[in-house]
């Protein structure tokens, strides 16, 4: 058979070993050991895992060589590429077809050669496995069920790197839609609150003015959590630790003078559907110690904590100021605010709480296990 009757250049066959992004890839165990194994089953000193481009040959895994490539023309492989299964040359001095290959030859040269085709899902040959001696010889039954059962590994082995490869792609294409959707619904959110912000200033009712100062919060505080995803190394979920500190700033920018902000946060990784409810609901509660929890007294603490016990996360907000009316029960306000409050923890699956903690009021905010997980800050 001569070199043009050899398909290694065809197109299809081309694109069919390219589709695996293998080539002058480093080392892999998966592969290295699958040649080893091919060689001690096979007693044969050289093994290799042989893929067959249009002007080399290139192994990805190779035991008695000690190189990762040679010109196509003094392939014994690409020979094959058009016989499925296993192909045994007891001696290649007598085939005529590889009699004449330099690496062939009595003494050190090679004499004996067994491989199985590399096939794609699609029935292009690739390459071989293949396994080859120095002295004339035969492959047993058993040796070949062997060859046939590690090339089958070795396509096994190239379809699941691939998938695996195609799967990291498709998430960080998502990561990069998730991203572009987070920055524009931030930058959408901050036109409509610009927009309330022009809108009061032709305000003169101090109802309407207020309720428009809640709406103008409660956007700021989803436009922080869509900047927060937007910088973020993962698009759908933020660390709330971080997202926790990031919103008490934003209250302190905007909170009168005396009043302060501070945070005791553990880390805790969230989904979006869970981030965007904690963080109305601590906008609703932190907007609320501003306006009732200092009005008489000119200023004080509003503490936000975190905090992971017995396997449930609990998110508190604290003031230190009036409390609450000896009557005042959660599930009865009928404030938005409130309305506002229990609605989300029932969206998030939580179960909440307020009382006085005299002095002040503290509102605590539990998490079911299924409902949270935990990110380590340290990276371990």
């Amino acid at each position: 058979m001569t070199q043009s009757m050899v398909p290694s250049a065809d197109p299809d066959r081309l694109a069919a070993l390219h589709r695996y992004e293998i080539l002058d890839t480093p080392h892999e165990p998966g592969f290295d050991q699958i040649v080893a194994l091919a060689s001690h089953i096979c007693d044969a000193p050289i093994a290799v895992i042989n893929l067959i481009e249009d002007k080399r040959q290139w192994f990805k895994a190779e035991v008695g060589l000690g190189i990762r490539e040679t010109p196509l023309d003094i392939s014994i492989c690409r020979h094959f590429l058009a016989q499925p299964g296993v192909t045994v040359v007891p001696d290649m001095l007598g085939d005529d077809r590889l009699c004449a290959n330099p690496l062939v030859g009595a003494g050190e040269g090679l004499r004996f050669y067994a491989g199985c085709l590399l096939q794609s899902r699609d029935g292009h040959g690739i390459g071989t496995l293949c396994v080859l001696d120095r002295r004339a010889r035969d492959l047993s039954e058993g040796q070949r069920f062997a060859l046939k059962a590690l090339a089958d590994q070795v396509m096994a082995q190239m379809e699941l790197r691939l998938a695996l490869k195609q799967k990291a792609r498709l998430l960080e294409q998502k990561e990069t839609l998730l991203k572009e959707v987070n920055h524009r619904t931030k930058n959408n959110l901050q036109l409509i609150s610009s927009i309330i912000q022009l809108q009061l200033r032709t305000l003169q009712d101090p109802s309407a003015r207020e309720a428009l100062l809640d709406t103008s919060s409660r956007i700021r505080s989803m436009a922080t959590l869509h900047e927060r995803l937007y910088r973020a190394d993962e698009a759908d979920s933020v660390d709330l630790a971080n997202f926790l500190e990031t919103l008490a700033q934003g209250f302190q920018s905007t909170a009168p003078e005396g009043i302060t902000f501070s945070v005791d946060a553990v880390s805790l990784a969230v989904s979006l559907d869970n981030a965007v409810p904690i963080s109305l609901i601590v906008n609703e509660l932190a907007t609320n110690a501003i306006k009732y929890a200092y009005r008489d007294t000119g200023g004080g603490e509003i503490r936000i904590t975190l905090e992971r016990t017995d396997g449930k996360a609990g998110l508190l907000v604290r003031d230190f100021g009036q409390g609450l009316p000896a009557d005042f029960d959660i599930r009865r306000g009928r404030s938005l605010g409130m309305r506002v409050i229990l609605a989300l923890a029932g969206q998030l699956g939580a179960d909440i709480s307020m009382r006085n903690a005299h002095p002040g009021v503290e509102c605590r905010l539990s998490f079911a296990p299924q409902h949270v997980q935990a990110a380590d800050r340290s990276g371990q």
